[in-house]
């Protein structure tokens, strides 16, 4: 069996991902389409509009066979992290190749690009793209990282073009918070962005002691202080961001830091609990075949059949999302996709 993965995080699930999943099975004519996705809060630490059970369901619709899903303490995290967890959570199927969007649409460019940032000095007062010297866009970012760890584990890497007919995620969110007419936007909920959470994150922020914040996964280098001191001034979460965004603290690093606190994950715990189990969404008949190639102690189908430390992930997340939901969502049974 042929299988090819993709990393999502479907925030929202737009008109490029159905390109994005039935391009990829153009093009690597795989028997089986692995697709790995975030929960309920992103790679950049946002709040998800669209919850897992419809990130799922849309998927599966569109072609994919398995979906998985990637725990927020692993899938919250810088490209380089993020692209580590999710290839090495897929060459636990194993996947054969890796297919992924990117701006460049150039393996070996991408490559030649990665190691020149890795063997540039970096200086801590620049951006990602300051540093490099040439603009990187988001998508060349994560695939830089998706080819260094295919490397590493094995897997193809396959590039597809990212096509500008096709809104992005970023315009997509920003479009529906406007009032725009946005696709599956009926499935959104508008509650779930950082002013709902803003709140509760001040509370805990000004009640902390500084030792208490530096306790929790990133807070790191002081960070602590100055997000106390924001949260003293600021009414709202743009106000928050605004004093606490700089050259050294991007806005993904600030909302990173901020569902780590909220969720008071630390880092004690993620130096213990570096590990791999695959979390199965949904699938259908060939998915299910899929299942057969994993070893049994990596998958999780049932919540009794998590690790202790993702059980406890699992049930602060669900409590985080729901605690800003009017009706809160119920967890469901693993979805099975008749075709």
């Amino acid at each position: 069996m042929k299988i090819t993965g993709i990393i999502a995080e479907y925030n929202p699930f737009h008109q490029g991902h159905i390109y994005h999943i039935r391009k990829t099975r153009e093009i690597t004519r795989c028997d089986c389409l692995v697709v790995i996705v975030t929960g309920y809060f992103s790679q950049r630490g946002l709040p998800s509009l669209l919850p897992k059970k419809e990130k799922t369901r849309l998927a599966l619709e569109f072609g994919a066979n398995l979906v998985l899903e990637c725990p927020v303490c692993f899938g919250s995290q810088s490209a380089d992290y993020f692209a580590r967890y999710n290839i090495q959570s897929l060459s636990c199927i194993p996947i054969d190749t890796l297919c992924f969007g990117s701006e460049t649409n150039n393996i070996s460019t991408l490559e030649e690009k990665l190691k020149e940032m890795e063997s540039t000095p970096v200086d801590p007062r620049l951006s990602f793209n300051q540093n490099l010297e040439r603009k990187t866009g988001p998508n060349d970012l994560l695939a830089m990282y998706y080819i260094k760890y295919c490397r590493q584990f094995g897997i193809q890497p396959v590039s597809i073009q990212r096509n500008p007919i096709y809104q992005s995620a970023t315009q997509t969110r920003t479009d529906f918070f406007n009032g725009k007419d946005v696709p599956y936007k009926s499935l959104f909920f508008i509650e779930q962005n950082f002013n709902s959470y803003y709140p509760y994150l001040s509370l805990t922020l000004q009640l902390s002691s500084p030792a208490e914040l530096a306790q929790y996964h990133l807070v790191n280098e002081g960070i602590e202080h100055r997000l106390q001191a924001a949260s003293q001034k600021a009414k709202n979460w743009d106000e928050f961001l605004s004093l606490t965004i700089t050259k050294n603290y991007s806005r993904s690093r600030i909302q990173r830091t901020c569902l780590m606190i909220l969720l008071k994950i630390k880092k004690s715990e993620m130096i213990d609990h570096d590990f791999f189990q695959l979390k199965v969404l949904g699938l259908d008949s060939i998915g299910k075949e899929c299942l057969k190639h994993i070893h049994k102690d990596r998958l999780i189908m049932r919540f009794n059949q998590m690790d202790p430390f993702l059980q406890n992930i699992e049930l602060k997340t669900n409590i985080l999302y729901n605690s800003v939901l009017k009706s809160p969502i119920q967890e469901g049974p693993v979805i099975l996709y008749d075709r």
